[in-house]
């Protein structure tokens, strides 16, 4: 059965995938914005339901700390493992509808967010609506900030509207089911080689969180799909902040926020994701085959260190 799991979820990421990122292409011709932002909200958002469902559900089990950890480990997995795997399979290039309120969002509340964890306290409740409703008003502007300037109705896109979002939605329904897939069939093939459950539950676990949004970023760089590869990645980070965060912080109990242990070390990883992104963006620098490995490289052995800590 678990190997049943294992290749079969393998199978349902590929496929959904490829259905999520032309579903992307077709909306982001029909609301008339760029394949960026599509990826940036409608597919992040979307790709990160796997970290809000865990992280959530952690927080009301009073484990505050795991769905913290949850994002940061989220966050590190999207820049280093899923672009780094795009890279390998696509030379990525600087999207060039990417723009400065993308990225300074992503890094003001990157070090916003690091504040609030390492100064836990009963108060961190409100940080948790503002960043919820900082959300809000960063969708609105991307929205309407970022719409093409292209005033011929192509009457062929609006008669798809309909199969468009039927595929854009069983792509996304797809990934998150294959992600459950290969998690189970993971956890019990560790399980049978006697690995002990609290690091299944560290390694494979906050891994399967990100496989969405690896799946995406791999088939959008074999579809060459550059805008929808970086997007994916830079907007479901800041939905792992802005909204899962958000949204941890206000269902946690008082208790379980202040006795949340988050310390320096374990922001590391979290904030160079982000600093990586924000030099990608400054430099334009193309992400070659060659850092993409040294990407997933360096995520592989943080993770190990993790283990064996």
């Amino acid at each position: 059965m678990m190997w049943f799991s294992l290749i079969s979820g393998f199978f349902v990421l590929a496929f959904s995938g490829d259905l999520l990122v032309r579903g992307a292409v077709d909306l982001s011709k029909i609301l008339k914005v760029s394949p960026f932002i599509v990826a940036g909200t409608l597919v992040a958002f979307g790709t990160s339901a796997p970290e809000l469902f865990v992280s959530i559900t952690a927080s009301l089990e009073g484990s505050t700390g795991a769905a913290l950890g949850n994002i940061l480990g989220s966050n590190f997995a999207n820049v280093f493992l899923a672009l780094g795997m795009a890279a390998i399979i696509q030379v990525v290039k600087v999207p060039k509808n990417i723009s400065l309120i993308d990225v300074l969002t992503l890094l003001i509340f990157t070090v916003v967010f690091s504040f609030i964890l390492l100064n836990l306290s009963s108060l961190s409740k409100w940080f948790g609506l503002t960043l919820i409703l900082t959300l809000f008003l960063y969708l609105f502007y991307s929205f309407k900030n970022n719409k093409l300037e292209n005033k011929e109705e192509d009457k062929s896109l609006v008669n798809n509207i309909p199969k468009s979002i039927v595929v854009f939605i069983i792509g996304l329904v797809g990934i998150t089911l294959g992600a459950g897939l290969l998690v189970d069939g993971a956890i019990n093939l560790a399980k049978n080689f006697g690995i002990r459950e609290a690091i299944i539950g560290v390694g494979v676990l906050a891994f399967g969180t990100s496989l969405p949004e690896v799946a995406t970023s791999v088939i959008a760089a074999i579809k060459k799909q550059n805008n929808i590869a970086v997007g994916n990645i830079i907007g479901s980070s800041i939905f792992n902040i802005l909204a899962i965060g958000g949204a941890t912080l206000l269902v946690s109990n008082n208790n379980a926020i202040i006795n949340a242990e988050i310390n320096i070390y374990d922001l590391i990883p979290f904030i160079l994701a982000t600093l990586l992104i924000v030099f990608f963006y400054k430099y334009k620098f193309n992400i070659t085959k060659l850092y993409g490995f040294f990407f997933v490289i360096f995520y592989i052995l943080w993770i190990t260190l993790i283990f064996l800590n």
